[in-house]
């Protein structure tokens, strides 16, 4: 399995980011299925016609992008993104799409700049559900762009590489049940990257990915009762 990291430890990266991504034709992974369903944004509008017309670009961009119409895919996430109003899962797809030039001009910056307005816009979902404590008002694609704004951090990607703020993003997605982050978080934890080196706090959150499908191979070690 390919990596991005240079590994110090027993403990093996997560896949790589061309796996993580709502999948371009392709990249097949499951998170495209947390994108390809019509849910409409969480967040107050005064126009609920514009939302409406988010949304409805947002689904136009998916079958695109499905189809291999990668260039017609970024022009709908582009209008989705731009709405007044709009979708945060589009402004979260029109990061990815710049992130990796699909279909367009590639640029770090500006995608690097979207995902954190979609990771925004999750972060303000809970500040919203904070008071009754209901993380499940914070939407799994919205979720999934604090991850990906912790990778930006973590790998440099339109954005100077901070490792430690990196951490605390994938901290967040991990509380709020991303399996991904939750890997991501245990790597960093195992390794000492972005924190201090815990390998205790690593086996929890490798256990807690595990409990949602993650592989296990490789990681008998987590289950040793000193890492309990």
């Amino acid at each position: 399995m390919f990596s991005y990291y240079e590994l110090d430890s027993p403990s093996s990266s997560p896949t790589s980011d061309s796996l993580r991504v709502p999948a371009s034709p392709h990249t097949p992974h499951t998170r495209t299925q947390r994108v390809a369903s019509p849910i409409p944004d969480p967040t107050p509008r005064d126009d609920s016609r514009q939302v409406g017309l988010a949304d409805q670009l947002l689904q136009e961009g998916i079958r695109h992008h499905e189809a291999n119409r990668l260039r017609e895919a970024a022009i709908a996430f582009e209008r989705s993104a731009r709405t007044p109003g709009g979708s945060g899962v589009g402004m979260l797809m029109w990061g990815l799409t710049l992130r990796h030039g699909w279909g367009c001009a590639k640029d770090e910056s500006l995608g690097f700049s979207w995902l954190r307005r979609a990771a925004e816009a999750a972060v303000g979902d809970l500040e919203r559900a904070r008071a009754g404590l209901d993380i499940s008002a914070v939407r799994g694609e919205l979720v999934l762009a604090i991850y990906e704004v912790g990778q930006c951090f973590f790998q440099g990607w339109g954005v100077k590489k901070d490792q430690k703020m990196a951490v605390s993003y994938f901290e967040i997605a991990a509380r709020l049940g991303d399996v991904d982050a939750q890997e991501e978080l245990a790597f960093c934890y195992a390794n000492g990257r972005g924190c201090k080196k815990d390998r205790k706090e690593a086996a929890k959150w490798y256990r807690a990915a595990v409990a949602q499908g993650a592989s296990d191979v490789g990681l008998a070690w987590i289950y040793k009762e000193k890492f309990q």
